[in-house]
């Protein structure tokens, strides 16, 4: 059995530098707050509720944590408004939330997730083998050196501590919408996982997902990025993406996720996804 350590609502034991503010949040003094790309007015705190996207991959990245279950506390690197942390703390999960920026920390804590740090992993001076497992949902494409932050994680984590790690799928469906969003590349399975194994971590397990949106994300965005033809994002236009028009799409949608689910859920290692996800191992 492999050894972790317990979890303790005091962050203090495994981090020197931070401290609980008044309001519950765990901060580090003296951090400059990072401030997420958000280039329209949409409310993502909300559509994040409402959007089929945002519902399908928490399912998709619950089902493979059943799957491949972590010993001990979940460390969810980047956690944005906590959508993720939230859904993983209701299934009985213990998680942290660890969000540099202090809007999206806030709003994380606000929804209900009870242990959210803001600061970086670097600020925050967490010691090494204190990050038991990790969560990086859809923050590596961020990352310009992702490597770099790769090697630094697996040194903050134990032997044997499970790295959940999800991000966009394949270079040729770049767009626009990817530059909206701050993202610094898409991942090629193959490379992706060199990129885990070269930082010290041995893939257990690795699958696409959203395999029904890679031909719409290229018609509908990588195309016509491509050819000058992609407007600029909206609120109205991030509304619709994430939540069809018309209700027989939308159900003919759900039915389709659903089917993929399932398969996710057996252990299916899908070859093809507009999004990977690899489970992978310290050591």
């Amino acid at each position: 059995m492999i050894s972790r350590p317990p979890f303790v609502q005091d962050l203090r034991q495994i981090a020197d530098n931070l401290v609980l503010s008044d309001g519950g949040l765990w901060v580090c003094p003296g951090h400059r707050d990072f401030k997420f790309l958000e280039t329209d007015a949409t409310d993502w705190a909300g559509l994040e509720l409402r959007s089929f996207w945002y519902r399908h991959r928490n399912r998709c990245f619950l089902a493979l944590t059943e799957r491949f279950p972590p010993a001990g506390v979940l460390f969810e690197i980047g956690a944005g408004n906590g959508s993720v942390s939230l859904a993983l703390q209701n299934a009985g999960y213990p998680v942290v939330a660890v969000e540099p920026t202090a809007k999206l920390a806030c709003r994380a804590l606000h929804r209900g997730v009870r242990h959210v740090v803001c600061s970086t992993l670097e600020g925050a001076k967490f010691r090494a083998g204190s990050i038991s497992n990790a969560g990086l949902f859809d923050v590596l494409e961020h990352i310009p050196d992702d490597e770099a932050f790769l090697t630094t994680l697996r040194r903050l984590m134990p032997v044997g501590g499970r790295l959940y790690c999800a991000v966009p799928a394949w270079q040729l469906l770049w767009s626009r919408e990817d530059e909206y969003a701050g993202h610094v590349r898409r991942y090629a399975p193959a490379g992706f996982r060199r990129k885990i194994e070269r930082a010290g971590f041995e893939i257990e397990h690795e699958t696409g997902y959203f395999a029904a949106l890679t031909l719409p994300i290229f018609l509908r965005r990588a195309l016509p990025s491509w050819l000058g033809l992609r407007g600029q994002r909206t609120s109205a236009s991030s509304e619709q993406e994430h939540q069809p028009s018309f209700e027989f799409v939308a159900r003919v949608l759900r039915g389709i996720l659903d089917r993929e689910i399932v398969k996710i859920s057996a252990g299916e290692k899908r070859r093809l996804g507009a999004s990977l996800f690899v489970v992978a191992r310290a050591v």
